[in-house]
């Protein structure tokens, strides 16, 4: 999946002339970055899974705001999954119901430690005209989707943003979103706002390796003629880009981490495996050998 920065932060959208107009979000709050165009590269075309079918089916409207009317019409006919293994036995699932821009959703599922849990990261957007109708009129939906559709700019798109949540067979589904945020002291108002001054692109999710690895992390890409060596935020990449913590499913739970093992971020370019270059002061400190 190629990773993108979506859903900057509002203050951004105001001080970068490059930045799209805003998106209707989900929520009141803030929403985390979300994919711009995810693409999956060695998947199949076939039906998504009943589990996956059933995890999207069941979230609550006012989470991703697209109602079930317009998350089962996302469901019709074939999806693109891509299998990828999991803890032990299990099985975990890469699902995007179309590469590219255009997509409606997509889904990374997380086999638990124990059998009957699973760890799900989602995202759920579309056009506003289909939002609205696939709502019934009249009720408090609706009102929260004109509201939320109301302060989008062309092309009139709602969005979730990146949400996270942890499924026990036959509970209903735990929003864990603020689990898989970025650090703060990097995400912080005035840190985006010292980013900005700099042209730097704000947090963005950077998951190239989910396909493989139970990981992705939260950075900031500066201005190739701006780069940054201040020690705070941390700083990395030759000082191209600032650190804001891995997200790593660890069995039971998201949880951000300042470090990870080269096992959980492997070396890769053009989505495959080549070899680590040497440590060096300009290279990554978070990742270890």
């Amino acid at each position: 999946m190629r990773i993108h920065s979506l859903l900057l932060p509002l203050l951004l959208l105001a001080s970068c002339t490059s930045v799209p107009a805003p998106i209707a979000h989900a929520t009141d709050t803030e929403s985390l970055p979300g994919l711009a165009g995810p693409r999956l590269w060695k998947s199949k075309y076939i039906p998504a899974t009943e589990a996956i079918s059933r995890f999207l089916l069941s979230l609550p409207t006012q989470d991703v705001l697209a109602s079930p009317a317009l998350r089962q019409r996302y469901l019709q006919g074939k999806v693109l999954v891509q299998e990828l293994p999991g803890q032990g036995d299990g099985r975990d699932y890469l699902v995007v119901d179309k590469n590219g821009s255009w997509y409606g959703f997509w889904i990374r599922s997380f086999h638990g430690a124990r059998p009957e849990l699973t760890g799900y990261l989602v995202q759920v957007r579309g056009l506003c005209a289909d939002l609205k109708a696939t709502t019934p009129t009249g009720t408090p939906l609706a009102a929260a989707a004109e509201r939320q559709c109301s302060t989008a700019g062309p092309p009139w798109e709602f969005d979730s943003g990146m949400r996270a949540y942890r499924v026990i067979e036959g509970q209903p589904p735990e929003d864990v979103t603020a689990s898989i945020a970025p650090d703060p002291a990097v995400s912080s108002k005035a840190m985006l706002e010292q980013y900005a001054s700099v042209g730097a692109s704000g947090v963005f999710a950077d998951e190239h390796n989910l396909d493989q690895v139970p990981v992705f992390r939260w950075v900031v890409e500066f201005d190739p003629e701006q780069t940054s060596m201040s020690p705070d935020p941390p700083i990395f990449n030759g000082g191209h880009n600032a650190h804001a913590g891995f997200i790593v499913w660890n069995g039971e739970r998201f949880e951000r981490r300042t470090t990870v093992p080269r096992a959980l971020w492997p070396c890769r370019a053009a989505g495959h495996p080549v070899e680590c270059p040497p440590r060096s002061p300009n290279g990554d400190p978070f990742v270890t050998d």
